[in-house]
């Protein structure tokens, strides 16, 4: 069941990220009705984030951890983080997402969420360079230096994507494709991927 659920959660976030590529709106995947909340108050300082504020972890990016209430979340973003509300298609329904990014950077971290009696952060979606995992591995980076990093354990071909799943879990490298012929990812294996292949998202659930 664990393992359902986490294929669950790659595949339908590869579709997450192919639909915000398809609209070209980077990170903010805003719709045009989004607003956005500045956190740093208006002195005209630029303050840089920390590393830990931009640390990718298993379960966990910057200040961010699954399973986190939303509202608390909401009312928790440092200052030199600006946060907006944006719209996603999730099977078939639109649902509520947030958009955080430093300030001044086009592109942060969607965070997805589930409601129930509540509303909880469900999965993080890393689409800036400017957030690593405690061995240096960020969006841009190849295949090949993910792979050295963080083994993969296996590699999905998904809508919208193709997916490799890190051994030590809560971990998923969305890759890019554009290179790779379309006959040929289907057969791809761990082993197998183009080193040179460019990671584009990575997805903490």
């Amino acid at each position: 069941m664990i393992i359902k659920n986490i294929f669950y959660a790659i595949l339908l976030g590869v579709g997450m990220a192919a639909c915000l590529s398809q609209n070209d709106q980077n990170v903010e995947g805003a719709t045009a009705g989004t607003t956005e909340q500045p956190l740093t108050e208006a002195t005209g300082e630029t303050i840089t984030p920390t590393a830990d504020q931009l640390r990718i972890a298993p379960g966990k990016v910057g200040f961010i951890t699954i399973a986190d209430d939303i509202e608390q979340m909401r009312q928790i973003i440092p200052a030199g983080f600006a946060i907006a509300d944006t719209m996603l298609q999730q099977e078939g329904t639109q649902a509520t997402a947030y958009i955080i990014r430093p300030e001044h950077e086009e592109k942060g971290i969607l965070v997805e969420q589930q409601c129930t009696t509540g509303c909880k952060v469900w999965r993080l979606n890393v689409q800036s360079g400017k957030y690593q995992t405690a061995k240096g591995i960020g969006v841009g980076d190849t295949y090949e230096n993910a792979q050295k990093q963080h083994p993969i354990n296996t590699v999905t071909l998904a809508d919208g994507g193709l997916v490799a799943v890190a051994k030590d879990g809560g971990m998923s490298f969305v890759l890019d494709t554009s290179q790779i012929p379309a006959n040929d990812r289907s057969r791809l294996t761990p082993e197998t991927v183009p080193a040179a292949t460019r990671i584009k998202a990575i997805l903490i659930y």
